[in-house]
């Protein structure tokens, strides 16, 4: 009974140490999974530059998240996002649905480009989501059947956001053959999944599609304004010709 005893006294000591050592690796941990996992979520390269995951507290804070170019772009990041901090409910961390009270996002560049009839924003989108590229669409699909997408789906974890804003955007963009670094508006999101369970890619691809469509806002704007002041210029340097 008392070797017995030792033996159970043992095991357990080792498997706090594991645990303590897990805890205290925590964050380097969440960094190397997410450079792994992320290229295959993104089908681009991923870097995460530093990580504070406090899970008694629900806090995460994650700096420098780097997200490549898609094949068939420059090698310079599509987006470079300083600052993201999540406030989430601990206890559901082990859950299927994962509450989450905030998500604040800061200090984000993008690199927006345009080839092959596309543009990156709308490429890493279609990446997130498996989808083909257009001129694949016609071609037959090997891809899994509804019902395997709706089986696979119920399997993944859902999220709540109840809270999302995104704030301090850029984007660098051709403008009339000029390179120009526009601002964008600030994104602000309520209430995601909450009706309707929401997947991480998801939510994502809803995110970027919305950055997409203030991207392409901004690019008309202010190539209307250049077109505009051209065109003023223009008429400017005629009526001083007569």
């Amino acid at each position: 009974m008392k070797t017995f005893l030792k033996i159970f006294a043992g095991f357990v000591f080792v498997l706090i140490l594991a645990l303590s050592g897990v805890y205290m690796g925590r964050n380097t941990l969440i960094k190397h999974a997410v450079e792994k996992v992320g290229p295959k979520f993104t089908q681009t390269t991923v870097e995460l530059g530093e990580v504070d995951f406090q899970p008694f507290q629900g806090y995460v804070m994650l700096k420098n998240l780097k997200i490549g170019n898609p094949k068939g772009f420059s090698e310079k990041d599509l987006f470079s996002l300083g600052k993201i901090t999540i406030d989430l409910e601990p206890e559901t961390l082990f859950g299927k649905k994962i509450i989450i009270n905030r998500i604040a996002v800061k200090n984000v560049f993008a690199n927006y480009e345009m080839a092959n009839g596309t543009n990156n924003i709308e490429m890493l989108q279609r990446n997130i989501l498996g989808k083909p590229k257009p001129e694949a669409k016609q071609q037959k699909s090997s891809s899994p059947s509804a019902a395997a997408k709706d089986k696979k789906k119920d399997a993944e974890k859902t999220f709540v956001i109840t809270d999302l804003t995104v704030q301090d955007v850029k984007v660098s963009a051709s403008v009339s053959g000029v390179r120009m670094t526009l601002p964008l508006p600030a994104i602000h999101m309520t209430d995601i999944g909450k009706k309707k369970p929401s997947t991480v890619k998801e939510i994502v691809s809803s995110l970027i599609k919305i950055f997409s469509k203030e991207t392409l806002n901004a690019i008309t704007t202010a190539t209307t304004d250049a077109l505009k002041s051209g065109a003023d210029s223009i008429g400017k340097m005629i009526k001083n010709l007569f």
